[in-house]
């Protein structure tokens, strides 16, 4: 039976909590799913218009960087492609001629026009008494003549160079740096056949001079970091020079000059790959400028029409400087999203978490997991709520089913009894007079036994609907002991009991129901008795303590265990030991002791250890009773 019952509570628990569960599991996770599935084309939509706008704002800037090259250019047609543009993005405006890619150095390093006869007669002069002579006095006047007879910055220039190097032979080093000098600030661009300015040949000269190294390394820092537009012999002899100088003074300036070196030399492979490139820009569509990628930081290289006086153009921009904030360009990568046709092989690499925060909008699989958590734990929550309600149920039942049976057989014994000496004094059948007074004080005793059972029915009866009623008056506790001992000599005696009872001298008058309180002390009296196993000792005390009035019952008997003693005051409880389960009882006795005990203000108290007996104290409070 036990078994069965136990089998429906699970089936129960199965069908009211899991079955459920399950299925609210189940479409919570179909929500899940569809939420991803939402999150997922949503983030691909946003990606979409992402790179849509990515691709606007890029082909905007870079048109306008356009527009501003072509413009500056017109003002200046002549002087404007020996000078770096002043958008820091721009790497460089070079021409184009038929198919050929004419970069800005070398289109500077190109003589503008030979030189003059005078200027090479003098010059010719110069040299023959320099190096054939070595009549450097007659070469400086050469020289100087040469330089008076130049007609444009190249003659100048290597007039110059070439009478400060006839004055350094003559030790008259400071006429030599002072021209030296004045080359250094020569804004002119005039360069040898070499396609190096005639000023890297003079800072050169004044390092070999140790004359004025910071007049030099000024030059060379102005050089680098400005905007002219250096070809490569002339960046790479700014490397030597620089090597004349610390490390630690020039890191910086090293620094800026590896970053222009690495722009020449892409900028000559884009030279030589130009035709390639150029035919990438040209199969675009017409609706829309194009610009390809070149290099590894690829740099966006288009080509615009020729605009008189201005012929075709190629442009050269750095993709990192114009690209949106939050975006990197990359070329030869499979991941990334691509730019379309206008930037052919260009992706779009996103370095914030802007796209990774938009794919992540849907609820949170952490909110999910919560929610599910928490409905699963309130449903078994409820579960164990209601399992513990039926199994309440099912144990008062038993509990209740425990006590009608219990009061059968306590209302049976004495029923019984008193009907047996009943029907034998009816008969006539006792010998004498002493057993006929045995068999009458039996029946009287197993009358007060039956009413007090009765009563403790009738009391928990009206607890439980609350309409129990203690009337109190003042009382003397001796007395109502006293009534207890005397209902109890009987029972007492024919057990074979002794009851010890004593009264500590002067006790209290209390405000209390005699009638409850008597009924306390039978009731722990009848525990006493039914407990006391084989030990036939009982101990009723009376005395006052810490302004209490105490009633003590103690036996020698079972005793209860730790465990057991917090529940033996609570309604229908027995101890579930063998040897209480032998003993008669309803378990209605010492609930109604602690209910009495309540009503009056007090407590009641229990000291036992298995095997030693048991110790019930009544404590009421004296100073709320007087």
């Amino acid at each position: 039976m036990r078994i069965t019952r136990h089998k429906r509570q699970i089936l129960l628990f199965l069908v009211a909590i899991l079955v459920p569960a399950g299925v609210l599991l189940g479409l919570m996770g179909r929500i899940v799913y569809q939420d991803r599935e939402l999150a997922a084309k949503r983030a691909v939509d946003q990606r979409h218009a992402a790179v849509d706008q990515v691709r606007r704002e890029l082909s905007s800037r870079l048109e306008a960087i356009k527009l501003q090259e072509i413009n500056r250019l017109m003002r200046s047609p002549n002087s404007g492609m020996a000078r770096r543009s002043e958008n820091s993005a721009v790497i460089f405006t070079a021409r184009l001629e038929n198919d050929r890619l004419v970069l800005p150095w070398d289109a500077a390093t190109q003589p503008d026009s030979p030189v003059s006869k005078e200027f090479a007669q003098h010059r010719q002069e110069g040299e023959a008494q320099e190096f054939v002579k070595k009549d450097y006095a007659a070469a400086a006047v050469a020289y100087r003549m040469a330089l008076a007879s130049a007609r444009s910055p190249l003659e100048s220039g290597e007039a110059r160079l070439l009478l400060a190097r006839t004055l350094s032979k003559t030790s008259n080093t400071e006429e030599a740096s002072r021209q030296y000098r004045v080359l250094l600030n020569d804004s002119g661009e005039a360069r040898d056949e070499q396609g190096v300015g005639f000023r890297f040949y003079a800072a050169e000269r004044l390092l070999n001079l140790r004359s004025e190294p910071d007049v030099v390394l000024a030059f060379l820092s102005k050089e680098v970091n400005g905007d002219g537009q250096l070809a490569p012999p002339e960046l790479y002899m700014v490397r030597t020079l620089l090597d004349s100088f610390p490390i630690a003074q020039t890191a910086q300036l090293r620094q800026r000059l590896s970053g222009r070196i690495a722009q020449i030399e892409q900028a000559e492979a884009l030279a030589r790959d130009f035709p390639r490139v150029r035919a990438q820009v040209e199969s675009g569509a017409a609706a829309s400028p194009v610009w390809v990628p070149y290099g590894g930081e690829p740099w966006l290289i288009t080509i615009t029409s020729p605009q008189p006086p201005l012929p075709g153009l190629v442009l050269a921009v750095s993709s990192s400087k114009v690209a949106p904030p939050g975006v990197k360009l990359r070329t030869h990568v499979s991941e990334g999203d691509a730019l379309g046709e206008a930037f052919p092989g260009m992706r779009v690499e996103w370095s914030d978490n802007r796209l990774l925060q938009t794919a992540g909008q849907g609820v949170p699989i952490g909110i999910w997991l919560a929610v599910l958590a928490l409905v699963l734990g309130v449903a078994v929550f409820g579960g164990y709520l209601l399992l513990r309600d039926v199994n309440r149920d099912v144990r008062m039942t038993e509990v209740r089913s425990q006590f009608v049976a219990s009061v059968s057989h306590e209302l049976k014994t004495p029923l019984t009894a008193i009907r047996m000496f009943a029907e034998t004094l009816a008969m006539g059948r006792t010998r004498d007079e002493q057993t006929k007074c045995e068999y009458l004080e039996t029946i009287v005793g197993e009358s007060e036994r039956l009413a007090r059972l009765v009563d403790n029915v009738l009391d928990f009866s009206k607890i439980e609907q609350g309409k129990k009623i203690y009337r109190l008056r003042p009382t003397r506790l001796e007395e109502v002991a006293g009534s207890a001992v005397r209902a109890m000599q009987f029972p007492l005696a024919q057990q074979g009991f002794r009851l010890h009872f004593s009264v500590e001298e002067e006790m209290p008058e209390l405000e209390a129901d005699s009638d409850a309180i008597e009924q306390a002390i039978l009731n722990l009296l009848t525990n006493a008795m039914k407990y006391s196993g084989d030990a036939r000792e009982i101990d009723l005390r009376l005395e006052a303590r810490n302004g209490d009035a105490v009633i003590e019952v103690a036996d020698h008997g079972l005793g209860i265990s730790p465990d057991e003693q917090k529940h033996v005051f609570e309604k229908f409880y027995r101890a579930p030991s063998h040897e209480s389960r032998l003993i008669a009882g309803t378990g209605l006795g010492l609930t109604l002791v602690a209910h009495i005990a309540k009503a009056h203000g007090g407590r009641v108290e229990v000291e036992s250890a298995l095997g030693s007996g048991s110790t019930f104290s009544i404590l009421i409070p004296i100073k709320a009773n007087t």
